[in-house]
């Protein structure tokens, strides 16, 4: 749960509560229209899954540390499709990088009492601006929880909305408004707790016409809680579906992470994990969370952020795939970034509205994605003591099994990318082959 200084997406990401009287960045610095953003992405990966979120965080305590330059060159060599990026660094990605961005008050208008006679030009002049790079926008973030302006004014917030919903497709009409993403933080979820109940609040306002895409967030929490995600969307589906609004038939994002190492957090106890279970995180994260019918997930950063909050074991320190050498003195990427990339290059492509839950049962998930008429099989197993799978195949040639994270303690360890994943193949007898399933997830590719 990224909580930014008044709740806004356009602050200084230093921050992490609302300080009264502390001006917000502009969502446009100027009352004039900015110049337009003119490029579109690659239109190729409009469906892909794989995003970050804020890949130039890390800036405001560690530009030393790496130029923003070579943070797009290593989302790059990722695969990254998707950046969740602040209006002001949006002219920072790359001309192929699918942007989607977040809208909020600008110019010293802040929540709860919005002027809109100031608010709503501006956000027309943004709109403007970015709408041929742009076209999803997140109005506000994590407007729920007592750091938040919005913190009791959910009928405010609802009136926000749907202004800001009626100036973007005013000005842009194939554009897509998304819901504040709702704060997740540990592993308590509720179909009354705050989240639940702004969320009903604003719904019974009629907010249920003024947003396109529906957001949640996920974190603070260990590779053990990954199914936390299915519960949290679960949660909100219910809700949102009494107010006729079928979750399944809207594109729904997710920003989330999971941390290495030992962080400290007021909200849960956290308990450390090894950079391998961080890698094993990724994977898990991501397939678990399109098999439940997420579209797009945003992972919290590229390189790890530091002193985060003026707290040096806060867990968003923790959670990016690049180790920030201010954090211990080390730089280099960890194995999560290698598993990430593994990941990309096997998946991408895929049909992201055919993918498969073959098997859940008993800790054991085999998920099936279908790329260029072949399937993949994401396999593991919960379990402390692997188990053999038995799945089908129609493929007449043998499988490629492929190891979703490197075998190694620590990212530095690894210098060859290829090396680092090396496959072996099985023989399909019958139209059925057999896997042992273990705590890492692995492939196994149709050729």
């Amino acid at each position: 749960m990224k909580i930014l200084l008044c709740s806004l997406l356009i602050l200084a990401v230093t921050a992490f509560a609302y300080i009264p009287g502390t001006a917000a960045e502009s969502v446009t610095n100027t009352d004039s229209p900015v110049s337009p953003l003119a490029t579109t992405g690659n239109q190729t990966y409009n469906g892909s899954p794989f995003g970050i979120l804020g890949p130039y965080e890390y800036w405001s305590n560690s530009p030393k540390v790496i130029s923003k330059a070579d943070i797009n060159s290593l989302m790059t060599d990722l695969g990254v499709k998707w950046v969740d990026e602040l209006p002001f660094d949006l002219p920072n990605l790359t001309s192929d990088m699918n942007a989607y961005t977040r809208v909020g008050s600008t110019s010293g208008i802040t929540p709860p009492n919005i002027d809109y006679s100031r608010y709503v030009p501006l956000l027309n002049n943004q709109i403007s601006s970015l709408k041929d790079r742009v076209k999803y926008y997140e109005i506000d973030t994590e407007p729920v929880g007592g750091l938040s302006p919005w913190s009791g004014n959910a009928v405010k917030y609802a009136e926000f909305l749907k202004q800001s919903y009626s100036i973007i497709k005013s000005v842009c009409s194939d554009c897509y408004v998304v819901l504040g993403g709702l704060p997740g933080a540990g592993i308590n979820v509720s179909s009354n707790d705050q989240n639940s109940t702004f969320l009903t609040t604003i719904l019974n306002d009629n907010a249920s016409k003024y947003f396109d895409v529906f957001e949640f967030k996920q974190h603070f929490h260990t590779l053990k809680d990954y199914r936390i995600i299915k519960t949290r969307k679960d949660t909100y589906e219910k809700i949102l579906s009494n107010y006729g609004i079928d979750i399944t038939k809207i594109p729904v994002f997710l920003e989330t992470a999971m941390y290495s190492g030992n962080p400290q957090s007021s909200i849960n106890t956290l308990t450390p994990q090894t950079d391998n279970d961080q890698a094993i995180g990724v994977v898990k994260t991501y397939v678990y969370a399109l098999s439940i019918g997420v579209n797009k997930i945003f992972w919290n950063d590229v390189m790890e952020l530091y002193n985060f909050g003026g707290n040096p074991k806060d867990p968003f320190n923790f959670y990016g795939l690049v180790n920030n050498k201010n954090n211990d003195g080390y730089s280099f990427k960890k194995l999560s970034y290698y598993t990430y990339k593994k990941m990309v290059e096997t998946l991408e492509g895929s049909d992201w509205k055919n993918i498969t839950t073959v098997l859940d049962s008993g800790g054991v998930f085999v998920c099936r994605f279908t790329k260029n008429g072949k399937y993949t099989w994401v396999v593991w197993n919960d379990n402390p003591t692997a188990s053999t799978v038995n799945l089908t195949s129609t493929s007449l040639s043998p499988l490629k099994v492929t190891v979703s994270v490197p075998n190694a303690t620590w990212g530095w360890q690894i210098s060859d990318y290829s090396s680092s994943f090396i496959p072996t193949t099985i023989a399909v007898n019958g139209g059925h082959f057999n896997v042992v399933a273990g705590k890492v997830p692995f492939y196994v590719e149709e050729q």
